[in-house]
Protein backbone atom coordinates (compact mmCIF):
# COMPACT_ATOMS: atom_id res chain seq x y z
CA UNK A 1 0.00 0.00 0.00
CA UNK A 2 2.42 2.19 0.88
CA UNK A 3 4.35 1.71 -2.54
CA UNK A 4 1.44 2.62 -4.60
CA UNK A 5 0.87 5.92 -2.34
CA UNK A 6 4.97 6.44 -3.42
CA UNK A 7 4.01 6.13 -6.97
CA UNK A 8 0.91 8.24 -7.06
CA UNK A 9 2.96 10.76 -5.67
CA UNK A 10 5.38 10.59 -7.76
CA UNK A 11 2.80 10.39 -10.30
CA UNK A 12 1.41 13.85 -9.14
CA UNK A 13 4.90 15.33 -9.63
CA UNK A 14 5.76 14.53 -12.42
CA UNK A 15 2.41 15.50 -13.92
CA UNK A 16 2.60 19.36 -11.92
CA UNK A 17 6.26 19.21 -13.22
CA UNK A 18 4.94 18.98 -17.27
CA UNK A 19 2.26 21.34 -16.33
CA UNK A 20 4.64 24.14 -14.72
CA UNK A 21 7.04 23.48 -17.62
CA UNK A 22 4.05 23.61 -19.74
CA UNK A 23 3.31 27.40 -18.62
CA UNK A 24 7.23 28.48 -17.94
CA UNK A 25 7.40 27.51 -22.20
CA UNK A 26 4.22 29.10 -23.29
CA UNK A 27 5.62 32.23 -20.97
CA UNK A 28 8.83 32.70 -22.66
CA UNK A 29 7.35 31.87 -26.69
CA UNK A 30 4.66 35.06 -25.84
CA UNK A 31 7.63 37.06 -24.33
CA UNK A 32 9.47 36.22 -27.69
CA UNK A 33 6.72 37.31 -29.58
CA UNK A 34 6.13 39.97 -27.99
CA UNK A 35 9.82 41.59 -28.31
CA UNK A 36 10.38 40.21 -31.52
CA UNK A 37 7.08 42.03 -33.56
CA UNK A 38 7.65 45.28 -34.99
CA UNK A 39 4.76 47.64 -35.29
CA UNK A 40 3.65 47.64 -38.50
CA UNK A 41 3.92 51.51 -39.46
CA UNK A 42 7.92 51.79 -37.92
CA UNK A 43 9.59 50.73 -40.89
CA UNK A 44 7.01 50.17 -43.26
CA UNK A 45 6.65 54.17 -44.20
CA UNK A 46 9.16 56.70 -45.04
CA UNK A 47 9.38 59.36 -42.67
CA UNK A 48 8.03 62.94 -43.28
CA UNK A 49 9.69 65.11 -45.82
CA UNK A 50 11.26 68.18 -45.06
CA UNK A 51 8.48 70.17 -46.43
CA UNK A 52 5.64 68.62 -45.43
CA UNK A 53 6.95 68.88 -41.58
CA UNK A 54 7.34 73.38 -42.59
CA UNK A 55 3.77 73.03 -43.77
CA UNK A 56 2.66 71.22 -40.85
CA UNK A 57 4.39 73.75 -38.58
CA UNK A 58 2.42 76.67 -40.51
CA UNK A 59 -1.03 74.96 -39.92
CA UNK A 60 -0.16 74.80 -36.47
CA UNK A 61 -2.09 78.14 -35.55
CA UNK A 62 -3.87 79.99 -37.77
CA UNK A 63 -7.70 79.69 -37.05
CA UNK A 64 -8.58 78.85 -40.77
CA UNK A 65 -6.73 75.39 -40.47
CA UNK A 66 -8.76 74.44 -37.37
CA UNK A 67 -10.10 70.90 -38.53
CA UNK A 68 -7.03 69.93 -41.43
CA UNK A 69 -5.81 66.65 -41.55
CA UNK A 70 -2.83 65.51 -43.37
CA UNK A 71 -3.19 62.13 -45.00
CA UNK A 72 -0.60 59.40 -45.96
CA UNK A 73 -1.38 57.71 -49.15
CA UNK A 74 0.73 54.74 -51.02
CA UNK A 75 -0.37 54.77 -55.20
CA UNK A 76 1.93 53.27 -57.43
CA UNK A 77 4.70 52.40 -55.04
CA UNK A 78 4.90 56.00 -54.41
CA UNK A 79 4.20 57.84 -51.14
CA UNK A 80 1.89 60.92 -51.37
CA UNK A 81 -0.08 63.56 -48.99
CA UNK A 82 -3.15 65.07 -48.93
CA UNK A 83 -3.61 67.88 -47.15
CA UNK A 84 -7.66 67.96 -46.29
CA UNK A 85 -8.68 71.41 -45.38
CA UNK A 86 -12.02 71.40 -44.22
CA UNK A 87 -12.73 75.20 -45.41
CA UNK A 88 -11.80 74.35 -49.13
CA UNK A 89 -14.31 73.13 -51.76
CA UNK A 90 -11.69 71.48 -53.51
CA UNK A 91 -11.23 67.57 -52.27
CA UNK A 92 -8.17 66.59 -53.87
CA UNK A 93 -6.41 70.19 -54.45
CA UNK A 94 -3.73 69.94 -51.79
CA UNK A 95 -2.57 66.90 -53.01
CA UNK A 96 1.35 66.19 -52.68
CA UNK A 97 3.96 63.70 -53.87
CA UNK A 98 6.58 62.66 -52.02
CA UNK A 99 9.08 65.25 -53.21
CA UNK A 100 6.04 67.67 -52.59
CA UNK A 101 5.23 68.36 -56.12
CA UNK A 102 1.46 69.25 -56.23
CA UNK A 103 -0.59 66.89 -58.39
CA UNK A 104 -1.76 67.83 -61.48
CA UNK A 105 -4.82 66.01 -62.09
CA UNK A 106 -6.83 64.34 -65.41
CA UNK A 107 -9.71 62.07 -65.47
CA UNK A 108 -7.29 59.14 -66.08
CA UNK A 109 -5.06 59.96 -62.60
CA UNK A 110 -8.70 60.18 -61.08
CA UNK A 111 -9.94 56.75 -61.88
CA UNK A 112 -6.34 55.60 -61.63
CA UNK A 113 -6.01 56.52 -58.33
CA UNK A 114 -9.68 55.50 -56.81
CA UNK A 115 -9.10 52.19 -58.02
CA UNK A 116 -4.82 52.04 -56.60
CA UNK A 117 -4.81 54.30 -54.16
CA UNK A 118 -4.51 52.70 -50.74
CA UNK A 119 -4.64 55.67 -47.32
CA UNK A 120 -2.14 54.32 -45.01
CA UNK A 121 -2.04 56.75 -41.86
CA UNK A 122 -2.95 60.15 -40.60
CA UNK A 123 0.17 62.31 -40.55
CA UNK A 124 -1.15 64.93 -38.53
CA UNK A 125 -4.58 66.33 -37.50
CA UNK A 126 -5.57 70.09 -35.76
CA UNK A 127 -8.69 69.69 -33.57
CA UNK A 128 -11.61 72.19 -34.19
CA UNK A 129 -11.54 74.98 -32.58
Amino acid sequence: MLEKDTRNKQFYLLLMNCVVMKKIALMFFFSLMLFSCKKENEEKYPANPDWLNDKISQMETPVEYAGTVVYAYEWNNEYYYLISLPLSSCVMCEFYNYQGVKVEWTQEKIDDFQKNAKRIKIVWQRDLI
